[in-house]
């Protein structure tokens, strides 16, 4: 069954709405990835109507968590294999909630292909041909995912400069112009010194 009688914003509205009630810190992060992801989009030179488009995308990747036990979310510990194919499904549950409503069927592959890798290790499907906005969002993801702290990660949390190191070492993986715009976002260039934008002025 289609809906057809909501507008986009009043879809996207209610679908973070519902997110940030099931799961406040997927909430958060989704704001984080969608601000970066456009800020990537514009520092990319990207048309502003795709930057806008991929930032939509960024706000909705992870929208399939709903489905995911808040217990397996909450995790402190390693996942169980079992849990981690549990997770590994939320891109695909999110593709089909989306695919409900005609105005949203455009941010699909953002939100299907996102933890996809160049090198086809990603999931769900293990694609190596990946669409550029997936890719922007992909990386904006990683690298929040790893900068912030989460109940599975305090004792692998890393700083700006790690991060960017990590997907920069990696470009069999994440796409290399992708996460120089990114860390090209997040440094304030001022003369001949560079300073680090702080991570929130960023988030806020």
């Amino acid at each position: 069954m289609e809906v057809y009688n909501y507008s986009e914003y009043y879809l996207i509205k209610h679908l973070m709405t519902s997110l940030k009630h099931y799961h406040y810190i997927t909430y958060l992060h989704s704001i984080r990835v969608a601000k970066l992801t456009y800020l990537v989009s514009k520092k990319l030179g990207l048309p502003k109507e795709e930057q806008i488009y991929n930032c939509k995308g960024g706000l909705l990747h992870d929208i399939g968590k709903v489905l995911v036990p808040v217990a397996i979310l909450d995790k402190p510990g390693s996942l169980t294999e079992l849990e981690y194919e549990f997770v590994k499904i939320h891109p695909s549950y999110g593709a089909e909630m989306l695919k409900i409503f005609p105005s949203l069927k455009d941010l699909i592959p953002g939100v299907l292909y996102h933890h996809e890798r160049l090198d086809g290790s990603g999931y769900p499907f293990g694609v190596s041909i990946i669409p550029l906005n997936a890719q922007i969002i992909g990386i904006c993801d990683s690298f929040d995912a790893m900068t912030t702290k989460r109940p599975y990660n305090e004792k692998r949390l890393k700083s700006i400069h790690e991060a960017i190191f990590e997907l920069k070492t990696q470009p069999q993986k994440y796409n290399y112009k992708i996460v120089e715009a990114l860390e090209e976002v997040l440094w304030d260039k001022k003369g001949d010194q560079q300073h680090f934008i702080s991570i929130r002025d960023v988030q806020n």
